[in-house]
């Protein structure tokens, strides 16, 4: 009897142990019953935001050196802005037999991916990519914003390119005659009219229609914007904010609309995390050539990478990539912050810095 009952418990322990290993294992899809869900295997998304400007041609090799910061990043996505017909040649040059890299090209925004692309589409100021990253879709877009209209420069005494009937627009990109605008309200209307937010909300919506296939959604570039999460309370006698709080219209669409700013998101002080992207420092270029207000502190943080959150995204890291060295008051400053730096070649090709945010893609894509 004792026999008996010790054959019987160990058989109960072995099926509850099927049981189990029946319960997590992940079907492989091309095992898979019609109707059984399949789980993706987990994947990493390393996406680079990277301006290059004028297509990489500013500095001598510069698409060179663009190609071997993209190496040296190990990003598999890079969503470049003034790229132009750059951007197949960057895809190119990456590409080797054992890993080829594809290219979807405008006249400005343009996408390069390690993983297939699948669909594309031109937007107004931005490109669209559906990449096929192991079986799971992926939208990604680049996006390059209308760069007049900069009002980020009126509350640091510069006009900031503003377009006619705006009583600022005879200033061009010059001084002001009356000094800093203090007026918030005139500074969000200058630049709402810019069109910047309307373009994202574009952006957005197209998205949307993406999301509802069950796609995962990147969006980064330069938005020739700061965030609303950088001009704060904290920040207000720092990098010739006067004292202001501004709550820059495109970033605060786009959190409302459940988008998270990869480097605010991993770095939330804007003190001592400012992770500016504008002006670059560019050891190669004359600092006439980098500062477009040379008696100001200019610097802000102008350069994306964004997630739509959504199960299974989860946010690794993110990092700034470019000099730690910057441009203030028309000289060469080396930037004193806790800012994540990451290693860039010798020579930079651009007068931006760019962003790496790091991604872990897990599980199924998320409910339509």
């Amino acid at each position: 009897m004792r026999w008996f009952v010790r054959v019987f418990r160990r058989l109960a322990v072995l099926l509850a142990a099927v049981a189990t290993l029946h319960a997590v294992v992940v079907v492989p899809a091309a095992f898979a019953r019609p109707g059984e869900s399949v789980a993706a295997a987990p994947t990493t998304l390393r996406i680079l935001s990277f301006n290059i400007w004028f297509e990489g041609t500013a500095v001598p090799d510069g698409l060179d050196y663009v190609v071997e910061t993209i190496r040296m990043t190990g990003a598999n996505v890079v969503l470049l802005s003034e790229a132009g017909a750059a951007t197949p040649a960057i895809a190119e040059a990456l590409s080797t037999p054992e890993q080829p890299y594809y290219a979807a090209a405008s006249d400005d925004a343009g996408i390069v991916s390690a993983f297939p692309i699948i669909d594309e589409a031109d937007l107004p100021y931005a490109k669209k990519a559906v990449l096929d990253v192991h079986g799971r879709e992926v939208a990604t877009y680049s996006a390059h914003l209308y760069y007049r209209n900069y009002a980020t420069y009126l509350p640091r005494g510069y006009g900031g390119g503003v377009d006619e009937p705006s009583e600022f627009a005879q200033y061009g990109w010059d001084k002001l005659p009356d000094g800093p605008v203090l007026d918030v309200d005139k500074i969000l209307q200058v630049n709402a009219d810019s069109g910047r937010t309307e373009v994202i909300s574009h952006i957005v919506a197209d998205a949307a229609l993406e999301r509802a296939k069950r796609r995962t959604v990147f969006l980064g570039g330069d938005f020739n914007e700061p965030p609303a999460d950088d001009w704060t309370a904290a920040t207000g006698s720092l990098f010739d904010h006067q004292g202001l709080t501004i709550p820059w219209q495109t970033t605060a669409f786009l959190r409302d609309a459940g988008y998270v700013d990869a480097y605010r998101a991993t770095y939330p002080n804007p003190v001592t995390h400012p992770g500016f992207t504008w002006p670059s420092d560019n050891p190669d270029k004359d600092v006439s050539e980098l500062t477009w207000a040379p008696e100001a502190d200019e610097r802000d943080r102008i350069d994306y990478v964004f997630h739509r959150s959504a199960s299974g995204v989860k946010l690794v890291s993110a990092g700034v990539v470019g000099p730690r060295s910057t441009i203030v008051r028309n000289e060469r400053v080396v930037e004193d912050t806790n800012d994540n730096f990451l290693p860039i070649p010798e020579h930079w090709p651009s007068d931006h810095k760019a962003v790496l945010a790091t991604y872990r893609l897990a599980g199924s894509p998320p409910p339509p």
